[in-house]
């Protein structure tokens, strides 16, 4: 898919299912995405998402790993909106691979991707206003916050990046 200066991202495939476990297992990389998932609902979420991956969509969840050592990293991904027809970029660091300047390159490099792979004028993200490292981290990638909204009983804020024409 693409590699940044030091990490590379790919389709999540079958043989990643210990990766996807030890990333949607672990409590304190879920804490502001999801709750924590068993092995068996790790194996049918892992299917679940490669069945997202179609030619000519950007849409998924994606496999990134250290360009050095090959070593599992987290994810990226690149979702519609739960309520409205638009994309919203996300990733997960597994614990050690936090403060280390991976989230930013991440996803710098991934609003350039995306925006290279579709006609859409702008990107979203979302995260909790507690989840602060995720907030900086999308402030210093250029996004914006556009609006604070309730989704399923939890605060969200919106965040915005707009194609530059």
């Amino acid at each position: 898919m693409f590699d940044t200066n030091q990490l590379v991202v790919s389709r999540f495939e079958e043989a990643h299912q210990a990766d996807f476990f030890a990333l949607n297992s672990h409590p304190e990389v879920m804490r502001y995405i999801r709750p924590v998932k068993s092995e068996e609902e790790c194996r049918a979420f892992l299917i679940e998402n490669i069945r997202l991956y179609r030619d000519g969509s950007v849409i998924g969840r994606y496999h990134v790993a250290e360009k050095n050592t090959a070593s599992f990293v987290g994810t990226f991904s690149i979702l519609m909106m739960p309520d409205r027809d638009a994309y919203h970029i996300g990733y997960a660091l597994m614990p050690w691979a936090q403060g280390r300047g991976w989230a930013k390159e991440l996803v710098i490099k991934g609003i350039q991707w995306f925006f290279e792979q579709t006609d859409q004028h702008q990107l979203f993200a979302i995260t909790e206003p507690e989840n602060i490292a995720s907030a900086i981290v999308l402030q210093k990638t250029g996004f914006t916050i556009q609006e604070s909204i309730e989704q399923r009983g939890t605060l969200l804020d919106v965040y915005c990046i707009h194609r530059n024409l």
